[in-house]
């Protein structure tokens, strides 16, 4: 009789293991990703890029800006963010390789870069490398960053070759992006105010058609002893980048 009573007793404990088992398989998998939208746009102090009138009055009007970036990497906030990453604060198995050649004064708020699923986590920066475009038939084939427009209706071209590493911050502190197994949209925000906006620094009367063939060229090549401006526009346009989160 007491052997019964055991029998029945362990027969009793290894259903409840069982059930147990099955409701575990059964259940749904804890989400342990997310989704982020990454997206860019360009700002004049936070309207659209495409006209202002500059510290000196002179009437500046952007008609292109494209930019080539690649590598795109998240970067986890070592305070806050919980992922065990081998890679210290930069999550290299989220790099974005691209190249994404980024159209910004094509009339659109923002642009989309990519939609990517990321681990769970808390990420407070995103790196990329300017790249230049080795791409013959792009718009712009052998540079990494354009713009155009005219400089009191006088046509000006900047651009620059510079293939340099831009890790990029939120402007507002205490914000992060936070992914915890939904979506959330990450906007790369290229603020032209420090260079085109009315409390620039820079002084665009200097600017000069050297070679007089009707276009201002600033460009590190210096082709209308423009080389100083160049370096300094693509310096604030470093400086200047930041990420909002929409």
């Amino acid at each position: 009789m007491k052997t019964k009573k055991i029998t029945q007793t362990i027969i009793a404990v290894f259903l409840v293991a069982f059930t147990i088992s099955c409701s575990k398989d059964n259940s749904p998998a804890l989400t342990s990703a997310g989704n982020v939208a990454l997206k860019a746009k360009a700002t004049i102090n936070n309207t659209a890029a495409k006209s202002s009138t500059s510290a000196k009055g002179l009437s500046l009007n952007i008609t292109s800006l494209k930019i080539n970036i690649k590598d795109i990497e998240f970067g986890v906030n070592e305070e806050e963010g919980e992922l065990d990453s081998p890679n210290d604060s930069i999550y290299h198995d989220l790099e974005l390789h691209g190249p994404f050649l980024l159209d910004l004064a094509s009339g659109n708020t923002s642009i989309d870069i990519a939609n990517v699923e990321v681990p769970n986590n808390v990420y407070d920066k995103v790196q990329f490398e300017l790249n230049k475009d080795t791409d013959p038939n792009s718009p712009i084939y052998g540079k990494s960053i354009e713009i155009q427009g005219d400089i009191n209706g006088v046509p000006f071209i900047f651009w620059t070759d510079a293939e340099e590493e831009m890790e990029i911050n939120f402007s507002t502190l205490n914000t992060n992006i936070v992914v915890d197994g939904t979506t959330t949209t990450t906007t790369i925000n290229f603020d032209l105010s420090a260079i085109f906006g009315t409390a620039s620094t820079i002084d665009f009367s200097a600017a000069v058609d050297g070679n007089a063939d009707g276009v201002i060229e600033i460009s590190p090549d210096n082709i209308d002893g423009n080389a100083d401006l160049a370096n300094l526009i693509k310096n604030l346009l470093k400086e200047d980048t930041d990420l909002e989160n929409d």
